[in-house]
């Protein structure tokens, strides 16, 4: 369980420092300051923004629900199984679907 709690620790700074950074970088581009180097640090971190979140929200969601002296494997799988499709998800959007500002 306590490797749990140190995922959930660690994903919460990545989740906090990519929020910070994503943030600041939307608010660059709305006032049109260094709007190329904005541009590019934003859509490269909007993937990590949201993962670190998913991965900061399942593992508390699995302190909070399971007893840590029981083996929980499936609800471990299934949350993995969530957070890949999510990704798999999120790449295919990034990469398949066309920029429409060109």
């Amino acid at each position: 369980m306590k490797t749990i709690q140190n995922i959930k620790n660690i994903s919460l700074g990545f989740f906090i420092l990519t929020g910070i950074i994503h943030i600041s970088t939307s608010v660059l581009i709305a006032n049109k300051l260094f709007l190329k180097n904005a541009l590019i640090i934003n859509k490269v971190f909007d993937i990590p923004f949201i993962l670190t979140g998913i991965i900061y929200g399942f593992s508390s969601l699995r302190l909070n629900l399971t007893d840590p002296h029981k083996d929980n494997k499936i609800l471990d799988i299934s949350l993995l199984t969530i957070t890949i499709v999510i990704l798999a998800g999120l790449l295919t959007i990034n990469l398949a679907l066309p920029d429409l500002k060109k």
